[in-house]
């Protein structure tokens, strides 16, 4: 008994305040938003393909990487790992059909800065010897 941890049942009321406060359907519409300009822009930035539409997004998008980033579980586990220690970007990164992807989930808490970041990060890795010219 003495691990018993009591604080998601103690704090749950106040998360649930909190999204009333926010808004159900505003939360809802920013992550959706967010999600799906956040594939486009990636997709577009490392020159892969979404291949589905805007209706196959809620608050998450998973995008396909440069296949210059591998293609393996362990060339996914090396990039998860290089994007959160060099960069501090918690992502998630699998293999799957001979390529890695990249799923990107938006919450309230994440903004269009977050995405920039991510794009640099990774397409630094794909490109090591140029900067993408769609950033200053």
């Amino acid at each position: 008994m003495g691990t018993r941890d009591p604080s998601p049942f103690l704090a749950a009321p106040e998360g649930v305040a909190f999204l009333r406060e926010l808004g159900l359907d505003a939360v809802l519409a920013h992550n959706h938003d967010l999600a799906w300009r956040a594939g486009q822009f990636l997709a577009d930035c490392w020159g892969t393909t979404l291949g589905f539409g805007e209706t196959s997004v809620g608050a998450m998008v998973t995008v396909p990487a440069p296949a210059s980033l591998g293609s393996t579980s362990a060339d996914a586990v090396r990039l998860r790992d290089a994007l959160l220690f060099a960069d501090g970007i918690e992502v998630q990164v699998h293999a799957h059909a001979g390529r890695v992807w990249v799923r990107v989930a938006a919450q309230v808490y994440n903004d269009w800065t977050d995405v920039e970041h991510l794009a640099r990060a990774l397409a630094g890795r794909a490109m090591p010897t140029s900067e993408p010219t769609i950033f200053p």
